[in-house]
């Protein structure tokens, strides 16, 4: 997935559209739809808008986190990684306590 690809699905994740983005971040959302088509990134400092307005890291968007350099971890969990950055502490604690019964029951 490149990074347009990405923003698009946060974009669908947070049930906001590219011309939201696009006014957020002042692009033109036809340059969205160019970018996937391109394969492109944007300009660091409209890159960084676009990962603010998401509330995402420019890691995440470039494909860059350390999972993905060390071929480590599944992708997927990147992803869950960076959508927990937005749950409030009181979300982060309920679902630490599901991950540990979960990690309990497999054991």
């Amino acid at each position: 997935m490149n990074f347009w690809e990405r923003v698009d699905s946060e974009l669908k994740y947070l049930g906001k559209t590219r011309k939201e983005l696009a006014a957020a971040v002042g692009i033109d959302a036809a340059n969205i739809s160019f970018g996937i088509k391109r394969n492109s990134v944007p300009y660091a400092d409209t890159a960084l808008k676009v990962a603010r307005f998401l509330g995402v890291s420019l890691d995440y968007l470039l494909d860059m986190s350390e999972s993905t350099t060390q071929n480590s971890l599944n992708p997927q969990i990147s992803e869950i990684e960076n959508r927990l950055r937005r749950f409030s502490q009181n979300d982060l604690n309920a679902i630490s306590t599901v991950v540990n019964a979960l990690n309990e029951k497999y054991q």
